[in-house]
């Protein structure tokens, strides 16, 4: 998994990932079980990818999920990573040599839950979020993009 992350490190700067700071129209919010209490919130790019890295409760391996939103269409989940095969089979999907599958799957809000959020960190442009102590665990956390709005509170 470290040579995914580094891996994923280079093609971070290789892609300049720098989301715009002020005003961006595309934001992540992310809440609790109240929707209207915002817990955090992370400005992103069209089409700019951003990923969820977490430990599977299951088969105790490491993925990665990369997702990016795409204007008038919605949010995808675009490649998913991990050295178990274990997990690609749970998403149904064939991996590649190197751990990793590609595809378009369409998504609406993502709805996470962990009993320990200690490995669950989220990646957009050059910041990275760790969820552990922003919910407590073993309590859902909802991940909405919201477009039209600034990221600002």
């Amino acid at each position: 998994m470290k040579a995914v992350g580094i891996g994923f490190s280079l093609l971070l700067v290789a892609l300049t990932l720098t989301p715009h700071a002020q005003g961006s129209t595309i934001c992540l919010l992310l809440s609790g079980d109240d929707p209207e209490r915002v817990l955090a919130r992370l400005p992103v790019e069209e089409k700019v990818p951003f990923c969820l890295e977490f430990v599977n409760s299951i088969y105790l391996a490491p993925v990665r999920e990369t997702f990016a939103y795409q204007p008038g269409e919605g949010l995808f989940l675009i490649r998913v990573e991990s050295p178990s095969a274990g997990v690609f089979e749970y998403y149904g999907l064939p991996p590649d040599r190197s751990g990793s599958a590609e595809m378009k799957r369409k998504l609406g809000d993502l709805r996470l839950l962990s009993h320990d959020y200690q490995h669950h960190r989220l990646w957009v442009g050059n910041k990275t979020l760790s969820l552990k102590g922003l919910i407590p665990d073993g309590q859902p956390l909802t991940i909405k993009v919201r477009t039209g709005q600034a990221c600002e509170p």
